[in-house]
């Protein structure tokens, strides 16, 4: 456990996601065709509020009589219409294809772990638990899958997002470009410095006492016939007890630290919102935005604080993965 404690996080980063790029290549083409659905699926999502914007300004800018402003609303419309289906069919694609590219890679490391665990040395076996052991080894097996899910087909396509809403805005007004960039990135900054800084230590932790809690509850079962032979039950209870004190202990902490981390990002969220209203309101009143584009800033700010949000959540299913990878 102590070994567990000591390792920089930073290594642990590094080893879990070398780890995991060497599974990855076993499978280049399923990893090919997840990434890239992903990405398309983003690109749909960046273009949507453009053609919302262009829509309210079809509407606005001339009567139904107007065969020219019909004309410009239902191609808008029917863009619109075919961006969602779009994105949605892309994003069941590539969850589609990271079903088995997760499957495999759980299947190669459990045969693999149980290949080098079993050809350990009787010593080992005999000072290490059962429990904590397969513990260990089904914790990182499921938490390949949240890794790949995070990484292929969440923080890829939200990068993507959070870049195409920068060059999309700053294309048309180089001040909300501005914001939404600055803002984005510092949202991302303090999330990521709050998650490695804050949130992983007692995470780790946290997880290091599950493990021993769940090691410590199988092998109590398992050796229960041993336990009454002595009649050790009340001494099994009182250890048992101690560890489970602990691992409460050791979550309460892990728990708060994550909840004090999404409030400092739903504060954030809030700023963002305020500067690109203001912005908004700003390029309005100075004649440089029309409705239209009030309704296309307005909408990619809800697409964007989607992703953001979800940024937030990603990052913590990273750090939870690793650790329990690590």
């Amino acid at each position: 456990m102590a070994g567990i404690h000591k390792k920089p996080r930073s290594q642990a980063f590094r080893d879990v996601l070398g780890f995991s790029l060497r599974h990855w290549a076993r499978q280049p083409w399923r990893l090919a065709a997840v990434a890239l659905l992903a990405l398309l699926s983003a690109v749909a999502d960046v273009l949507t509020p453009m053609y919302a914007g262009r829509l309210v300004d079809a509407v606005a800018s001339g009567a139904p009589s107007d065969q020219t402003a019909v004309q410009a609303a239902l191609t808008a419309f029917w863009l619109l219409v075919a961006l969602g289906v779009a994105g949605t069919l892309l994003r069941q694609g590539a969850f589609l294809n990271s079903l088995p590219f997760a499957l495999n890679m759980m299947r190669g490391m459990a045969n693999e772990s149980f290949l080098r665990v079993q050809r350990l040395s009787s010593d080992w076996h005999a000072n290490n638990f059962a429990g904590s052991t397969v513990r260990k080894v089904t914790r990182g097996m499921w938490a390949v899958d949240l890794l790949n899910d995070t990484l292929l087909t969440a923080l890829l396509p939200s990068v993507v997002m959070l870049v195409g809403a920068t060059v999309v805005l700053g294309v048309n007004w180089p001040l909300m470009g501005l914001v939404v960039g600055l803002g984005a990135a510092l949202y991302i900054a303090v999330t990521l410095t709050l998650m490695l800084k804050l949130v992983a230590p007692a995470a780790r932790l946290s997880n290091a006492w599950d493990t021993r809690m769940g090691g410590a509850l199988a092998d109590a079962v398992g050796c229960n016939a041993v336990v009454k032979a002595f009649g050790a039950e009340a001494r099994e209870e009182a250890r048992l007890k101690r560890v489970i004190d602990k691992w409460r202990a050791r979550t309460l902490r892990a728990w708060r630290r994550i909840t004090f981390n999404g409030s400092i990002q739903g504060l954030m969220m809030t700023g963002l919102q305020t500067a690109m209203m203001g912005a908004s309101l700003y390029l309005w009143m100075t004649g440089r935005a029309s409705v239209g584009d009030i309704t296309f800033a307005m909408t990619m700010f809800f697409v964007l604080k989607g992703y953001l949000r979800e940024v937030g959540m990603d990052l913590r299913n990273l750090q939870r993965s690793v650790n329990d990878m690590e």
